[in-house]
């Protein structure tokens, strides 16, 4: 081999180790990039997970301290009670006062049966809450505006009448816009009524009609509530 030959065949050597080390080195770098992108990501994600963990736990936390505080407040009454707020009464609106028609006024109430029938907060009925009960029961308004209850059979006899607890007492002018009453005064005067058994009978079948049709509560003269008991008296006291 001559020289000329030795001296290509060293260049081409030396090419050779050089594109080797290179792409060697260029093999390296790639492989120490994939390993820091790798690690990263993980110590990323890692690092993520350990926050939203501590962030959950001290959520839970917050969350726990809010519903101790939530039933605390609910268990307690916010009040001072001052002695001046002792010494105060509860206000209440008094009752408003129930008017009696002269007709009931004046009779002994021994010869008398009479029952309120009205709401128990003594909320008023108007004009066409009573038109309507009455057409439902039967009602007929009289000479005096009051409703009246005649018995169906061959005497046509006046079984009870009603009267209003508001003034003026009667149902005269039920038919203006703002007619309204606190209740219906459902009566029987024993010295006008030839049968007192029938018509107080009567009087209960359309007492029961009238509070069932207008959701009323019914009372007795002294505004205690009727009772079974107080029903089964009069009827023994009418027997005697």
């Amino acid at each position: 081999m001559d020289a000329a030959t030795f001296r290509w065949a060293l260049v081409i050597i030396a090419l050779l180790i050089a594109l080797g080390i290179y792409f060697y080195g260029q093999h390296q770098s790639r492989l120490r990039r994939r390993n820091a992108i790798d690690t990263f990501t993980r110590e990323e994600i890692d690092s993520a997970f350990v926050e939203d963990e501590q962030l959950r736990t001290e959520l839970n936390n917050l969350n726990q301290v809010l519903r101790e505080n939530e039933a605390e407040e609910n268990l307690e009454d916010f009040r001072i009670d001052s002695p001046l707020e002792e010494q105060k009464t509860p206000f209440a609106l008094p009752d408003p006062e129930i008017y009696v028609h002269h007709l009931v006024a004046k009779r002994d109430s021994a010869r008398l049966i009479n029952y309120h029938l009205r709401h128990g907060d003594f909320r008023l009925i108007i004009g066409e809450e009573v038109q309507a009960a009455a057409q439902q029961a039967g009602l007929k308004t009289d000479a005096e505006g009051l409703l009246e209850y005649r018995q169906a059979d061959d005497t046509g006899d006046v079984a009870f009448r009603i009267a209003s607890l508001s003034k003026p007492g009667d149902f005269a002018n039920v038919g203006d816009p703002d007619f309204s009453t606190l209740g219906l005064d459902c009566f029987i005067d024993l010295d006008d009524c030839e049968n007192p058994q029938l018509a107080y009978e009567t009087l209960l079948k359309k007492v029961d009609e009238l509070v069932r049709f207008l959701n009323l509560k019914v009372y007795q003269a002294n505004q205690e509530l009727l009772t079974i008991s107080d029903v089964t008296e009069t009827r023994k006291s009418l027997l005697d």
